[in-house]
């Protein structure tokens, strides 16, 4: 597959033309693609099922992300990026990840043969990084998430750094899930939100297919950047979310692109912590679904609106695999 596009900057007019960068060389911004990605589905990422019920009147789809090769919708970014590199003729990758984009990253560089370290941080889930390791990437640990970043930033000269917060590539490859949710384009879509790639690549994946759909973004008590620029509908469960991940960054450099997303879809916020997500968590694993605690943010996010009578249609994207937390999801069931 080729790929006719260019990265460019809308800030300050910067063109790379065919090669990369994770963001502006010459103003620090992130970059936009101009153009068509094109990548094959190198492990079959994508196409994830949809299960629908009703929960008192109002009926709603979950679109099962979490069935994605390494249990997370970071696979379709993933996948973009990691391809990409391999066409540049790169032959090592480097990122920096809580757990799920670092998995993602170390599994499609073992399908194209490209060496892979990942710089995470000492509390990240421990069952992330062995399955990294598994994968054959070098994991390397470090005090904080900060520290992670500052890291795989400073290998970008020598790898290709994927930088899922900043990378448009990456926001162009979730951005597949578009086009498997069109059937439910006048619903709303409850997405759980950190670096924003999930909620960019809905957004623009739906625009560019001529329909714009209502985000409602979902985001851990702990770390809501969005809060205090678009509408909050909800808060529920606390002022703690230690639960939540993958739900960790507060200052996420595509932050403006988010919130315009949410201000032209009509949507809003709803801020989760630990005990509705606790709680969250126990109904879907009691209905089958078995997702990771940031995924339950988002049914916690609906319940809370549901409350308030205020939920309408949803589809509830269900993001990340609770298989990799066995552990945990064992000790809330005791509990």
């Amino acid at each position: 597959m080729g790929s006719g596009f260019e990265l460019y900057c809308p800030r300050c007019g910067y063109r790379l033309g065919g090669g990369y960068a994770h963001r502006c060389p010459r103003c620090g911004s992130p970059l936009e693609l101009r153009g068509s990605l094109e990548a094959p589905r190198l492990l079959g990422e994508g196409r994830t099922p949809v299960v629908e019920l009703s929960r008192g009147g109002v009926r709603v789809a979950f679109k099962l992300e979490y069935l994605n090769p390494t249990g997370s919708f970071k696979d379709r970014g993933a996948s973009a990026s990691v391809y990409h590199a391999w066409r540049l003729g790169y032959d090592c990758v480097v990122e920096d990840s809580s757990g799920n984009t670092g998995l993602a990253v170390a599994a499609y560089a073992a399908r194209l043969g490209l060496r892979a370290r990942i710089h995470t941080y000492r509390g990240a889930g421990a069952g992330k990084k062995l399955l990294m390791r598994a994968l054959g990437a070098e994991v390397v640990e470090w005090p904080t998430r900060g520290d992670a970043a500052r890291a795989a930033e400073g290998e970008s000269e020598k790898c290709y750094y994927v930088a899922h917060a900043w990378s448009p590539i990456f926001v162009e490859g979730v951005s597949s899930i578009a086009g498997e949710l069109s059937g439910y384009r006048d619903w709303d879509f409850i997405v759980p939100v950190s670096s924003g790639t999930l909620l960019l690549g809905l957004w623009r994946g739906s625009l560019r297919a001529g329909w714009k759909p209502r985000i409602i973004a979902v985001q851990a008590a702990e770390a809501a950047s969005l809060e205090g620029r678009v509408p909050l509908l909800a808060r529920t469960g606390g002022p703690t979310s230690r639960l939540a991940d993958a739900l960790v960054l507060r200052n996420p450099p595509r932050l403006s692109d988010m919130v315009e997303a949410v201000r032209e879809s009509g949507g809003g916020l709803v801020v989760v912590g630990d005990d509705a997500i606790r709680e969250a968590l126990g109904e879907l694993l009691s209905m089958g679904f078995i997702v990771e605690p940031s995924s339950a943010a988002a049914w916690a996010a609906f319940k809370a609106l549901h409350e308030k009578g205020e939920a309408r249609d949803s589809v509830v994207i269900l993001t990340g695999s609770g298989l990799k937390y066995a552990e945990l999801l064992a000790g809330l069931r005791e509990r």
